[in-house]
């Protein structure tokens, strides 16, 4: 990865994007020798940003999941004994209350 300090990008940006472009690598913009910024080209931008939306979507259907499971356990321990209303369990889960952590 090129690093670019703040002086140099001022001074020649145009010749900075060019390479981005041209390479499709990051590009650091450091100050006083530490990294403060990074510069990517627009189309890997729009490859990261549609795999975190995969990533996001995968880790939410696992927790709708996780609360479904839970809700099933939930009725499972309840046969038998005294019946917990299954509109307020559906509504906790909705609501993502928990009482039993």
């Amino acid at each position: 990865m090129r690093m670019v300090s703040i002086t140099e990008m001022r001074r020649s940006a145009k010749a900075v994007l060019d390479d981005i472009i041209r390479t499709k690598k990051p590009v650091a913009i450091l100050q006083r020798s530490k990294p403060v910024a990074y510069i990517i080209d627009a189309e890997s931008y729009v490859k990261l940003q549609s795999n975190n939306k995969e990533v996001n979507m995968v880790e939410s259907r696992k927790k709708s999941l996780e609360k479904i499971l839970q809700l099933k356990d939930r009725a499972k321990q309840n046969t038998g004994a005294q019946q917990e209303d299954s509109v307020q369990m559906i509504r906790d889960l909705r609501e993502d209350v928990s009482r039993y952590e």
